[in-house]
């Protein structure tokens, strides 16, 4: 016998509204991410840290917009995989649909 599943739609979509939500914490962090200070604003005693600070910002910054299109994709597919299961059970369906429709189910024909 071999295994079977069952996937819900619903469920899918609901995970990829879940997924929008995580895309727009992660813009508004890399909205966040311009907001850098100047490099005078460490004054003389720190100015030494904005070469070192100012380039992991960056870095950071370029994470968070790759991890942020990363997750929309996804989210794109989950909604792609879910309509994807609702066509192809009303594609499957159809073809019952005429047989079920001349039964004589309930005194109607």
């Amino acid at each position: 016998m071999t295994a079977s599943f069952e996937v819900d739609p619903d469920d899918l979509t609901a995970h990829a509204s879940h997924l929008d939500g995580l895309v727009d914490r992660l813009n508004t962090a890399h909205s966040a991410t311009g907001s850098a200070m100047s490099a005078d604003a460490y004054g003389l005693l720190c100015a030494f840290l904005p070469p070192i600070v100012n380039p992991a910002g960056e870095r950071a910054a370029e994470t968070i917009k790759a991890a942020s299109e990363g997750i929309q994709a996804t989210a794109d597919n989950v909604r792609t995989a879910a309509k994807s299961y609702v066509d192809g059970d009303k594609t499957n369906a159809e073809p019952f649909k005429a047989d079920f429709a001349a039964l004589d189910i309930g005194g109607k024909k």
